[in-house]
């Protein structure tokens, strides 16, 4: 714990003294970031609950034995109200991924597990689909659940499951992590609170959300899914997860910088979701300002990056951002980097957003003249052979057609699938002399499923003659099944 001085580690074990209200935060020397690292009681409540009612990302843990230990502890509460109302929220509001998160931070822990201060109206830090009276029903009933299920027993028994996994990540963050940064970068915010919280039901879905006290102090929390395991089952954690915790944190400050200017960006963010849409929506980003968020944030974390691991980590950072959609995040990060060679005029990131607001005016711009472009372009698909949606394939067929609009690259192309959704391809598989009919020979079985793309967001194989890639096209189709005469 001695590369990064300016960090100073506060470990509680089990959560045990999580807030019980808004109190003062732990203070070290004013050139020091106290970060609190624990197992949060909190967190592991709502993320067990919203386990049990069904919710996918709640259901992705590692930690076999933890997991087992739920299903057992709990069966005899599995139609609890708590559980029943928790997936009536996730049907009804879309309560899911960081609104669970953010509901346990503005809990408190004992006496009643009810709200840590008034939720009506509903606080800055809370996410917007907790809605009406939903919190304070969905904590009433959750209070019940904490005494009928003996939660308080199941933390005890966990004690030094917990205790080990907040050591563990207590030894990462002290080896590795440059969390004064976020002071540097942002501005300074003295008064702040900062939790790396690890998450053991939550697997590979992390969460960054913070909570705004009545008195104006706040708490940034990183919310960190444990994904990796050690060869004895027990959490583990490197290096690797560093840009993770940063980019959880980050969004305790983008977020709020995004939602003071949510009119003018309103605009240029539904004009450039409307192009990338699918993409997010594979990373359960489904509205234009959680686009935004992500986009500032990643863009941070490129900074981050750059300044203590290199250009090249940023670089490795930026392509891995393109391959997700945010095709923007570059530019964004050059500006962030105007920003940082600018800080007389900008003391703080809040006060350069015009900047930030600006860009994006002017890259939705760009990008939508750019896709219009594109799209005349880019090749099309005629007709497909069996054509997609066909029910009733005769599973003799022994090729695949795809005709196009145009000339296409020669020995190129991307069949994508998996599994038994694939078909099996025996044989050639090229274009004709014209080079816009491709076909593939395959042997198909009888009354069987099929489902493939063209291309995919990762792989471009299908190209026009001068390389403008085919956008992802889908195909699915059914074979019928076998004869009444191969029956017999």
């Amino acid at each position: 714990m001695t590369r990064n001085a300016p960090l100073c580690l506060l470990i509680i074990f089990a959560g045990l003294a999580t807030p019980s209200d808004c109190q003062e935060p732990q203070k070290g020397p004013a050139e020091k970031r106290t970060v609190e690292v624990r197992v949060d009681p909190r967190v592991e409540l709502v993320s067990i609950v919203f386990r049990l009612a069904g919710n996918p990302e709640y259901s992705q843990g590692r930690v076999k034995s933890y997991l087992k230990d739920i299903d057992t502890h709990f069966q005899p509460v599995r139609q609890h109200e708590a559980i029943r109302c928790a997936a009536g929220l996730r049907a009804k509001y879309g309560v899911s991924f960081d609104a669970c998160m953010s509901i346990a931070v503005h809990m408190r822990t004992g006496q009643g597990w009810g709200p840590r201060f008034p939720l009506e109206p509903r606080p800055e830090g809370l996410d917007g689909r907790w809605r009406e009276k939903s919190a304070e029903t969905f904590l009433a009933d959750l209070s019940e659940f904490v005494k009928e299920s003996r939660f308080d027993r199941f933390l005890e028994e966990h004690r030094e499951l917990y205790e080990t996994t907040a050591k563990r990540m207590e030894t990462l963050l002290g080896e590795e992590a440059h969390l004064e940064w976020f002071d540097q970068f942002f501005g300074a915010r003295p008064e702040a609170r900062f939790a790396v919280i690890p998450a053991l039901v939550n697997g590979g879905s992390c969460y960054g959300p913070h909570v705004k006290c009545p008195g104006g102090r706040e708490e940034y929390y990183c919310i960190l899914g444990v994904w990796k395991t050690d060869w004895t089952g027990q959490p583990a954690f490197d290096a690797t997860m560093i840009d993770t915790i940063i980019h959880e944190f980050c969004h305790s400050y983008a977020n709020a910088i995004i939602d003071r200017h949510e009119a003018p960006l309103r605009a240029p963010g539904e004009a450039i979701f409307a192009h990338v849409a699918d993409a997010m929506q594979r990373q359960a980003y489904g509205a234009w300002k959680t686009m935004l968020y992500e986009s500032l944030v990643r863009a941070s974390v490129v900074r981050y990056l750059d300044r203590f691991e290199g250009r090249a980590a940023a670089q490795r950072e930026v392509g891995r951002q393109n391959q997700r959609g945010f095709v923007w995040v570059e530019e964004l990060s050059e500006l962030l980097e105007e920003y940082e060679q600018s800080r007389t005029d900008y003391p703080t990131l809040d006060e350069f957003a015009p900047r930030i607001v600006e860009f994006f005016d002017r890259f939705a711009k760009k990008f939508v003249a750019e896709q219009a472009a594109a799209a005349a372009s880019r090749p099309k698909v005629v007709s497909t052979t069996p054509e997609s949606g066909d029910q009733e394939v005769d599973p003799a067929l022994s090729r695949i057609r795809v005709e196009f609009d145009r000339p296409m690259r020669d020995k190129s192309w991307s069949m994508c699938g998996w599994g038994e959704s694939l078909p099996e391809t025996t044989g050639q598989i090229s274009y004709d002399e014209s080079r816009r009919v491709w076909t593939a020979a395959v042997r198909l079985k009888a009354d069987h499923e099929y489902r493939f793309s063209l291309n995919s967001r990762m792989f471009h194989g299908f190209k026009s003659a001068d390389g403008v890639p085919l956008e992802p096209v889908e195909v699915h189709f059914k074979t019928k099944g076998p004869s009444p005469a191969q029956n017999r």
